[in-house]
């Protein structure tokens, strides 16, 4: 093969790699790899609260247990019931 037959076959190898590579990127920008539940699923909140709602919450009475089990109490209790 003399040089120039070299070089035609150099530059077209080029070419062909250079149309796979910018298939391949266009193609991975294209196509997705989420799914579309997951792509709902992933969908940003909107930041409007009912601040209404947040001031109840903040307002309501603290409610304390009227019992507690001491971790004595709850060791012994666990063993009656094994």
């Amino acid at each position: 093969m003399k040089q120039k037959d070299i070089l035609i076959i150099l530059i077209l190898l080029f070419i062909v790699v250079v149309a796979w590579v910018g298939s391949s990127i266009y193609r991975s920008i294209v196509s997705s790899t989420i799914s579309e539940a997951t792509n709902v699923d992933i969908s940003p909140i909107t930041p409007i609260f009912d601040t209404k709602t947040i001031d109840k919450l903040k307002q309501r009475q603290k409610i304390s247990p009227s019992f507690e089990l001491s971790p004595q109490n709850a060791t012994q209790e666990g063993k009656l019931l094994l």
